[in-house]
């Protein structure tokens, strides 16, 4: 292997463990989501909060340009459940 083949190497070993924290906080970040929801529908409340998912797209937006809001809808889609608002076909992956 020459030095470029171990630097890349390298590089996706760091992608991987970015990879895995990424995955772990998305979990992590379901876990809250799905306890907030349990309270309101417990409380007689809705689970979907769209002012809340708007706030939480443009902070996707303003951290990482236009393209954060693909980032953010996928989290929220993960998040919100199989109870969450309808959705398009074009959102299925």
């Amino acid at each position: 292997m020459n030095g470029a083949e171990e630097t890349v190497e390298r590089l996706r070993a760091g992608i991987d463990e970015v990879d895995a924290n990424l995955q772990r906080l998305a979990a992590r970040r379901r876990d809250l989501s799905n306890q907030i929801q349990s309270l309101r529908l417990g409380g007689g409340g809705v689970r979907y909060d769209a002012d809340r998912e708007e706030q939480v797209v443009a902070s996707y937006v303003a951290a990482l340009g236009p393209e954060g809001a693909d980032l953010a809808e996928a989290v929220l889609r993960l998040c919100r459940g199989p109870a969450g608002p309808p959705r398009t076909s074009g959102e299925y992956g």
